[in-house]
């Protein structure tokens, strides 16, 4: 969730927003951050992979910003160090690789990386909603959550084919 300290949180309802600020931070950087993988991935599974979830996080800005309205009033965010050192280290990916199959690889344990910690962050965000009784709050988390789920398993699924063709490259390229 970000680095805070013990006596950040007071209640589970402080806890609950920080969480709402944080989702909001690593929903806007996916925004920012797609654009790129779309440019640097090669696999057309993949590229159409990255552009849906790009439309579907802007969708997850816009139900944030209506929770965190509903809850404090506005909808600032608060920077993800987190989610941005994996953003960081999916940068070094298309730096340290060259355009093929095996950077599509990295892109996508990239992007798995940030789905498991997106999995985990609205998880528990929905589990606090409901915790807290803020019952419309469960049902939008949920349904966000099972889109983030959704977009993993389909990255597993475009893995399936896409690791094996960056080992057939490497071992060509490593014969040459």
């Amino acid at each position: 969730m970000g680095l805070i300290t013990p006596n950040d949180f007071q209640s589970l309802r402080a806890l609950y927003t920080a969480q709402l600020r944080y989702l909001l931070s690593t929903e806007n950087q996916i925004v920012d951050g797609l654009p790129k993988m779309i440019d640097h991935a090669e696999e057309p599974q993949l590229k159409q992979a990255f552009q849906s979830h790009l439309q579907e996080s802007r969708v997850h800005v816009q139900r944030i910003e209506k929770l965190l309205i509903d809850v404090k009033g506005d909808a600032d965010d608060k920077k993800d160090p987190i989610l941005t050192a994996i953003v960081g280290s999916g940068e070094n990916i298309t730096k340290e690789t060259d355009p093929g199959s095996v950077r599509d690889a990295g892109l996508i344990a990239t992007a798995q990386k940030v789905e498991h910690y997106e999995i985990a962050s609205y998880g528990s965000a929905r589990d606090w909603a409901e915790t807290l009784g803020l019952t419309e709050h469960t049902q939008i988390l949920q349904q966000t959550l099972d889109e983030e789920k959704h977009a993993d398993r389909l990255l597993t699924e475009i893995s399936h084919s896409a690791n094996p063709k960056a080992q057939r490259e490497s071992r060509s390229t490593a014969a040459a």
